[in-house]
């Protein structure tokens, strides 16, 4: 008899765990782990502001400026160029767009 009696002292002692040993635990694996999550946002946002800075240029690039203007001197004045379509030379006739927008809108006779 004195054999069942140690037996179910045991399992009643590993069934109810300590109050303050699972709230310690508890309280110290969320610390643990927001520690941790804090940690590898400082680093994630940390690399990807150092790609930024190396990757964005501030200087306005030399040469689109000067096609800019060149383009835009282009379509403000008449002339004629030459396109290659189907192989063969073709002349073309530039006209300002503000002159061929008039064009567009007027009535076909």
């Amino acid at each position: 008899m004195s054999s069942t009696a140690s037996t179910s002292s045991e399992t009643a002692q590993l069934d109810d765990p300590e109050m303050g040993a699972t709230w310690f635990y508890s309280i110290v694996g969320i610390i643990v782990f927001v520690v941790f999550v804090l940690a590898v946002c400082v680093l994630f946002f940390g690399v990807q502001k150092g790609f930024t800075e190396e990757r964005v240029v501030d200087e306005l690039p030399v040469l689109s400026t000067g096609l800019r203007t060149e383009q835009t001197q282009l379509l403000g004045q008449y002339g004629t160029y030459e396109e290659d379509v189907d192989e063969k030379k073709v002349e073309r006739i530039r006209i300002p767009i503000d002159r061929a927008m008039e064009l567009m809108t007027q009535p076909t006779r």
